[in-house]
């Protein structure tokens, strides 16, 4: 299940013109994107060969423009995916150029992050835009953020800003400087923390995985699954990210895609580009593509 507390985080993820449809994608796109079947997904290993024996699609991004906060000009004009499966997830590798590494979030500085968009109900009646509440969508996203907090331990405010200095917080464990995975643990200690407290699960302090799963039934109806049971991993090397995303197959949880053997779907794409200050609605995207699975 989904939960029924909504966050705006992701806020719109394909707020893009009915016109382009399925059967119309942009110049150049891939029509379909085909899953090759393996023995064991590399989840944690982006740069494995094992991705290069499946087939590659080339996905043709566009500016957000329908709706604001609108992108003006996109930074990134494609992305490569590839998809192998095996019989507990779907894994899709999806590699494009970037010049930064954006995995900071602070007032004026925005994250590097990647989303992909798989229909609940009946694909062809889907509505890319989020879906609808007759034919919802699950969504799951991907930040370089999350994926510093994975591999580097949770960015605290010393980790941003060294020179920083507070006065003692009451109800708080330990001394200066007060790190937050380890200070605050107390239901009285995180009043200091709203969005934690309100159960916000962009405040998590702590994370395995840096992808979330979502669901959406239209514009604005953005939910975060009470259960997650998605993977991921993201590498920025020499100037490009390599990010995959594990769904599962089948999972008890009806918010979640049944990804049977032979049952084909679609999918479609969302990019920010966090140095060119993509953030919200701000963002690439690419519109609903042909899922073969084996």
């Amino acid at each position: 299940m989904w939960a029924k507390t909504l966050w705006g985080g992701l806020g719109l993820l394909l707020a893009v013109s009915g016109c382009w449809g399925t059967d119309h994608p942009p110049a150049g796109t891939s029509t379909e994107l085909k899953a090759l079947k393996v023995g064991s997904l590399p989840i944690e290993d982006p740069l494995s060969p094992v991705w290069d024996t499946a087939p590659e699609a080339t996905v043709v991004l566009l500016p957000q423009s329908i709706t604001y906060p609108i992108l003006g000009r996109g930074t990134i004009g494609e992305l490569k995916a590839r998809a192998l499966s095996d019989d507990k997830f779907l894994g899709l590798r999806l590699s494009w150029a970037d010049k930064t590494h954006d995995e900071t979030l602070e007032v004026d500085k925005f994250t590097d992050a990647v989303a992909v968009e798989l229909p609940l109900g009946d694909p062809q009646k889907t509505n890319p835009m989020m879906g609808s509440s007759e034919n919802p969508v699950y969504i799951l996203h991907w930040k370089a953020v999350w994926q510093r907090d994975v591999d580097k331990g949770r960015a605290d405010v010393q980790d941003l800003h060294p020179g920083y200095y507070s006065d003692p917080y009451p109800f708080v464990s330990g001394r200066f400087p007060y790190e937050v995975q380890e200070s605050f643990q107390t239901d009285n200690a995180r009043r200091y923390f709203p969005g934690l407290a309100a159960g916000n699960p962009v405040s998590k302090l702590y994370r395995r995985w840096p992808v979330e799963e979502l669901h959406a039934e239209g514009f604005g109806s953005l939910a975060d699954h009470s259960a997650q049971d998605a993977r991921g991993k993201g590498v920025w090397r020499d100037g490009r990210w390599s990010v995959v995303l594990a769904i599962p197959r089948e999972v008890p949880d009806r918010a979640n895609p049944h990804l049977l053997p032979g049952q084909n779907s679609l999918i479609a794409f969302a990019l920010w580009d966090g140095g060119s200050q993509n953030v919200g609605g701000r963002k690439h995207w690419a519109p609903f593509l042909k899922l073969v699975l084996p």
